[in-house]
């Protein structure tokens, strides 16, 4: 069978999931194609997919804070890049000719898909995001947090209604069943399992002391929070860090009790031998964690409706704490958020290893496409 996957192209955490679906669909014998763009096309063109570029948007935003307003503005300055860039997916996906269409998340590939009668399927966590909404704290819900609430409410009512199935990968433990929608186990890249013993693992990176993992995530306006996080983390002098800086340093860096990549190709085996993980409230990074029985300390961009409500459950879940920025990045608030997190880790600890949630949701979603 022939299967399109469509991946928004914004930092790595949609890529990384759509490649563990990649992968369980090829086990199964499917032909899949890949269209995506920015970031996710050099993620999946340096690993030899099959993979093609639409061009694609990112967000747009100052100093950790989305902002719908400046999104919409920016549209104006080409307006006709959306219809040539829908143009373009119409055009590598005809030359493919797909049987089913998959989406991360990607408008394009519903649309195409609806206007060809292919099944189509969507992976989002948009449904989580529009129940939870409440769960953010009421002084953070801004007017322009408000504006996405209600935009994606009007897409998803949209698109539930036309499209085959929306799987929907979740860390509540409670969820509200709709029409048309399949909650899932996450979806990551690999399983604990399917890694080294961790011993073995800090033989090969000679990593002897425990450590936290930390990451700023990899759109453009989450790169900021490396430049705090720098200055903050030598404060705890009893704790070791190792950062992914997402290439905003050229070269490793070292301090008494950090050390500072460019960035980490192996993730997995530094996440499966770390004692937690600090990282924007991407829910990638979060299902990972989870799924290794990490605790994590969410740092959710401000203005952000899809983090500020991952970062809520996982606090909500017990599975770490939220550091919620009230302005603008703030090192007080970073560095408070951090010793409430140390002081509750055991606690996280606890609560994931009897969480129940093992990562195998690419293998649930591949099976129910290939069957369906």
């Amino acid at each position: 069978m022939k299967i399109l996957v469509s991946v928004v192209g914004i930092g790595l955490g949609h890529a990384t999931r759509s490649e563990a679906i990649v992968k369980s669909l090829e086990k199964q014998g499917d032909s899949v194609k890949i269209i995506t763009w920015g970031d996710a096309y050099e993620f999946f063109k340096k690993k030899g997919y099959n993979v093609s570029d639409t061009g694609g948007y990112d967000y747009k935003g100052q100093e950790y804070t989305f902002s719908v307003m400046l999104n919409v503005l920016d549209s104006f300055r080409d307006p006709t890049k959306l219809k040539r860039d829908y143009y373009q997916f119409v055009k590598l996906a005809d030359e493919f000719k797909p049987d089913k269409v998959v989406s991360d998340t990607d408008p394009n590939a519903f649309y195409y898909s609806h206007r060809r009668n292919l099944k189509n399927y969507m992976l989002s966590n948009l449904p989580t995001t529009i129940n939870n909404y409440e769960r953010i704290p009421k002084s953070l819900r801004t007017n322009d947090l408000m504006m996405q609430h209600f935009m994606v409410k009007r897409l998803m009512d949209f698109i539930a209604k036309r499209t085959h199935k929306i799987f929907v990968p979740s860390f509540e433990s409670k969820v509200r069943y709709e029409e048309n929608v399949r909650y899932t186990d996450l979806v990551i890249r690999k399983r604990s399992g399917e890694l080294p013993p961790e011993d073995k693992l800090r033989i090969k990176m000679g990593i002897p002391d425990e450590f936290y993992l930390v990451t700023v995530g990899g759109s453009e306006i989450e790169k900021p929070l490396f430049g705090v996080l720098r200055n903050v983390l030598p404060q705890f002098k009893n704790k070791r860090f190792i950062v992914s800086s997402n290439n905003v340093t050229t070269k490793i860096e070292k301090t008494k009790n950090m050390i500072i990549v460019p960035f980490i190709p192996n993730i997995l085996e530094y996440l499966k031998i770390s004692k937690g993980v600090i990282a924007p409230a991407g829910h990638s990074t979060i299902s990972e964690a989870i799924c290794y029985q990490k605790p994590i300390l969410a740092i959710p961009l401000r203005n952000h409706v899809e983090q500020l409500v991952n970062a809520a459950l996982v606090e909500k879940e017990g599975y770490g704490s939220a550091c919620f920025l009230k302005g603008k990045i703030n090192p007080e608030e970073i560095k408070k958020g951090l010793e409430h997190f140390f002081a509750h880790e055991k606690e996280y600890q606890k609560n994931l290893s009897t969480c129940g949630l093992r990562g195998k949701g690419a293998d649930e979603i591949a099976n129910w496409i290939s069957r369906d």
